[in-house]
């Protein structure tokens, strides 16, 4: 497969699901803008502007507790590594397609170690749950995370940013938009964001998981008339990182490390797109057309966390990622009671690399590798409003992939090993959906729809009959409600949910005994998922902000055996990378004078790091509690703020390979001024 063998195809998302079954007032502004709980038959919360301000979420990783039964485990490594949670379901490491899809102005992301950390200056984010294939060209097995950045303004704009904090941190942002003249607009978004590590090595001397990154956004528009837009986006990012934020188990203290050999994380993306939309009096059609570059050159990392030269062992990874995406999508009008959103959508894909692996001194395992795959899709979507109460909803997606690998692995035992296969697959994932307005400020919901993750190929494996791993199906099904009372300025939404998912798509470990530092992608053969999720909006007197959730996740192994050791399974035991539960509790209370504070707390439930549920290799549960107080006029705020203040120690992430964690980031104060003018 190669890239001239690409074909532009078209694309579409998603309807709108149910239509409002009746007007119902809106809430003040203070709830307005706080995350609704439920909108839709496919349960998304959805993040405003100030709900990320009360929580202080800068980064991807921060939206786990606030929403709801999902979850990110990061080895603060910029996404490379990191798992990304929905409900049970999650994606591999370094291969393997993600769980949940992410999606930013309209522009999908490759695979979940793409997926960028920090977050741009963002007008919205929507997180879906369950099956999202007839709603989004990029399909989203287990969920979709969709964020928006602002767009331009009818006049002259302009936000600045100003942070410092511990650990020499310090950020700054500019935010810019405006008219052009004529028919044309843009906007304008600049960071950059630096600090001195958390980790401090008393061997070589100083820190050494410094981060630093810099980057920046422009949108050009042109609007000829009302009824078409044409719209050019670009992004870069350029990452230049100290070594992972990972330490030895066996320290007493997680924030000490005696390694001999400093890592590295280098890493720039750029992203060009091109959007457009035209109405026409049936609908609306919208073409997004994107090329994505991701080049991660190098990651360095010292495997054996010690200063010991005997035990010498440290990695290498150079890896990169093209992308080239087409969507097409036609939307009906919001006018009758059939409305209907339908398209078609290509994806290509090429992600290749270099890992030089040092097992010990005079080991040198090196893997080149290349997985190109093409994904071609079909998608639509229609809502029936039967009555002012009952609406249905009903949707469809057919895939097909083509996948192909080309992998050299060498190491000094004679004899290379060589992977050279290709494989494609035709896969169609229905979702239907039922919703009931038993009053004006109360709906319920049914959802069932099955949810698919392609098979594909691992280039981490030594014996080449294991590098491939087959398709995982998710059977996924939810009921909740949605409680939207103007009166106590009060929303409130619920879900329960039941998944069936079989050979789900599992990241396990080379055994020790092969004294080897692959990942494999291997399929567990059923497991069920199950779990309640609550979230709450809350305004009871004039000033004052209430924002709660809380999700349970009881994700479990039904039936499992070791693929490397005869007589042993896994059944019963937890996945891991999900924790049992995740919640937050925000409060904010703005005074009359322009003063404000506000205050949040985020909790996680046990989480384990290996099918075998290891006590070792897992997480207790941690809490962390964050404040801020400020005071905000028309055009500037000032902002005193802390992160972590009981100075909580956990783990983010473990790797029982290594015997290595990620602590998360340690307590920290800062102060952030903004400027609008």
């Amino acid at each position: 497969m190669h890239a001239t063998r690409i074909t532009l195809a078209a694309t579409a998302l998603m309807s709108s699901l149910a239509a409002a079954q009746q007007d119902i007032e809106t809430l003040p502004t203070t709830i307005v803008e706080a995350e609704r709980a439920d909108e839709s038959l496919t349960a998304v919360s959805v993040l405003s502007p100030n709900t990320l301000d009360l929580f202080q979420v800068e980064t991807l990783s921060d939206l786990t507790g606030i929403v709801p039964g999902f979850n990110i485990v990061s080895p603060d490594s910029r996404g490379y590594g990191q798992v990304v949670a929905m409900r049970g379901s999650t994606n591999t490491l370094f291969f393997g397609p993600p769980a949940v899809g992410l999606y930013v102005d309209d522009v999908p992301l490759g695979d979940a170690y793409t997926y960028p950390s920090d977050l741009l200056e963002l007008s919205e984010i929507r997180v879906y749950r369950g099956p999202q294939g007839p709603w989004f060209g990029r399909n989203g097995a287990a969920g979709m995370v969709e964020m928006t950045t602002p767009g331009p303004t009818e006049s002259q704009f302009t936000k600045l940013t100003a942070e410092y904090g511990s650990y020499n941190q310090i950020g700054l942002r500019l935010l810019n938009s405006g008219p052009l003249g004529g028919d044309f607009s843009y906007s304008v978004q600049l960071f950059q964001d630096k600090r001195d590590g958390y980790i401090k090595n008393i061997f070589l001397g100083g820190e050494s998981d410094d981060r630093e990154v810099n980057g920046g956004l422009i949108n050009l528009y042109w609007n000829p008339n009302e009824d078409f837009e044409l719209r050019l986006r670009f992004l870069a990012e350029y990452v230049r990182d100290g070594s992972q934020r990972l330490t030895s188990l066996f320290s007493p203290d997680p924030f000490i490390e005696t390694n001999d050999f400093r890592g590295s994380t280098d890493l720039d993306r750029y992203q060009i797109s091109l959007h457009s939309r035209k109405d026409f009096h049936w609908g609306q059609m919208e073409t997004i057309s994107s090329f994505q570059t991701w080049d991660l050159d190098p990651s360095t990392a010292d495997l054996d966390l010690s200063n010991n030269p005997r035990a010498d062992a440290r990695s290498l990874i150079i890896q990169g990622q093209d992308l080239i995406s087409n969507e097409i999508r036609f939307t009906s009008n919001d006018d009758g009671p059939l409305t209907w959103r339908a398209g078609l959508f290509q994806l290509w894909t090429d992600n290749a690399g270099v890992a030089a692996r040092q097992l010990f001194p005079g080991f040198i395992e090196t893997t080149i590798f290349d997985i190109e795959q093409l994904n071609l899709a079909a998608f639509a979507n229609t809502t029936w409003q039967a009555t002012d109460q009952l609406s249905f909803d009903a949707g469809l997606r057919v895939d097909y992939y083509d996948t192909e690998i080309s992998r050299l692995q060498r190491d000094p035992i004679p004899g290379d090993d060589i992977v050279r296969d290709s494989q494609d697959d035709v896969y169609v994932s229905p979702v239907v959906g039922v919703t009931y307005a038993i009053h004006p400020a109360l709906e319920v919901f049914f959802r069932s729809g099955l949810g698919i993750k392609p098979a594909g190929y691992s280039a981490y494996v030594d014996n080449p009959a294991l590098a491939a791993y087959s398709d995982e199906q998710n059977w996924s099904n939810e009921i909740g409600f949605s409680y939207d009372c103007p009166a106590y300025n009060l929303r409130l939404g619920a879900r329960a949910f039941w998944d069936q998912i079989d050979d789900y798509q599992l990241n396990f470990s080379a055994p020790r005994a092969f004294r080897s530092t692959d990942f494999f992608i291997v399929n567990a053969q059923e497991v069920t998922a199950k779990g309640l999720e609550l979230d709450a909006a809350w305004a009871p007197v004039d000033g004052l902000t209430v924002r709660g959730s809380i999700g349970y996740t009881d994700a479990e192994f039904d039936s499992f055996a070791d693929p490397f050791t005869p007589g042993i399974n896994y059944d019963g035991n937890t996945v891991p990378f999900v924790p049992e539960y995740t919640g937050s509790l925000g409060l904010q209370y703005d005074f009359d004078s322009g003063f404000y504070v506000g205050t949040t707390a985020r909790f996680f439930g046990p989480t384990k790091f290996d099918a075998a549920n290891t006590a070792f290799f897992s997480q207790g549960s941690a809490f962390t509690w964050d404040a801020e107080i400020g005071y905000a006029t028309e055009n500037y705020s000032i902002a005193l703020y802390g992160t972590n203040l009981t100075d909580e120690e956990y783990y983010t992430f473990i790797n029982p390979q290594i015997f290595a964690g990620a602590p998360g980031a340690p307590q920290q104060f800062g102060v952030r001024v903004t400027a609008t003018f």
